[in-house]
């Protein structure tokens, strides 16, 4: 561009550069995500760890009332059988919840880029922070930030100055309808590229809401099955609920808990994502991340 200077070729090189510093901007707000979603899957597999733990103890402490009762013969053996069953498959449940753990936590530092199994311990826990953000803002903000829109009215801004410089007399016809046409075309994919980012904002935002309103729901029905399972556990031991009742009282507490525990996943994830969308700065501070330990 030393030896032949054109406005053309120096807007070129202009929104290259821009382009090239978007496109790294992108790529750190990727990898930040890449980061958070490995560290919640990491909070929700602990999680479901110490859930799976407290439903062990519940099914050892029921097959010791079912061996009790039988040997005051208030039970028979199906119903000690039962409780074995349920023991035994809760151990299970619990074996498949640390593998899941150990996995997600080798995935965490391979999205870090650290040795797979180095050590560390989690120092923040989930929370249900309400979206402060309108629905309108996140669509602003979504087409000021994003880098497509960026590119696309990069382009289009090209086209119209290529456009521009057609317009004298000395320019051939047929290129100044090409210019036309390039011009047109650049607006077109604008135009497209604002409707599309709109949806997508219009569908994530009410993705996050629905799973807030999820959170109340799964965690009233948390609270729902536990007042239930405590009756249960009473009701056995007074010889006016069968074993399968009792195990079926417990294996829905834990599941609902379980539930509850992905609703608020689910929820972050979600929020998170709409974030992304938007372009915003995800919230991210390395005191929250993880506390290393050493070795």
């Amino acid at each position: 561009n030393l030896l032949q200077t054109s406005i053309v070729n120096l807007k070129n090189a202009e929104f290259a550069f821009k382009q090239a510093q978007n496109t790294l901007e992108e790529q750190r707000r990727q990898l930040t995500f890449q980061v958070m979603n490995a560290y919640f899957q990491v909070l929700r597999v602990q999680q479901k760890v110490e859930i799976e733990k407290i439903s062990v103890e519940e099914a050892q402490e029921n097959l010791e009332v079912a061996e009790n009762k039988f040997s005051l013969g208030d039970a028979n053996e199906i119903d000690v059988m039962e409780a074995e069953n349920r023991l035994s498959s809760d151990k299970l449940a619990l074996m498949q919840a640390t593998d899941d753990l150990e996995i997600s936590r080798l995935n965490f530092n391979k999205v870090l880029g650290l040795p797979l199994e180095f050590p560390f311990e989690l120092t923040d826990t989930f929370s249900v922070e309400p979206l402060i953000i309108s629905l309108k803002e996140s669509i602003e903000k979504a087409l000021k930030n994003r880098y497509e829109m960026k590119k696309t009215e990069d382009d289009a801004e090209l086209a119209r100055i290529e456009w521009e410089l057609t317009q004298n007399e000395y320019t051939p016809q047929l290129e100044k309808k090409k210019a036309r046409i390039q011009l047109d075309s650049a607006r077109l994919d604008l135009e497209k590229m604002k409707r599309e980012i709109s949806l997508e904002i219009n569908e994530l935002f009410r993705d996050v809401q629905e799973k807030q309103a999820n959170i109340h729901i799964a965690q009233k029905k948390e609270e729902i099955e536990k007042e239930t399972y405590r009756i249960a556990q009473e009701q056995y031991r007074a010889g006016l609920l069968s074993t399968t009742e009792l195990l079926d009282a417990q294996i829905n507490l834990t599941q609902a808990q379980i539930e509850a525990t992905d609703a608020v996943f689910n929820y972050n994830l979600a929020k998170r994502e709409l974030l992304k969308a938007v372009g915003e700065e995800l919230e991210y501070h390395e005191e929250e991340s993880a506390e290393r330990a050493e070795g």
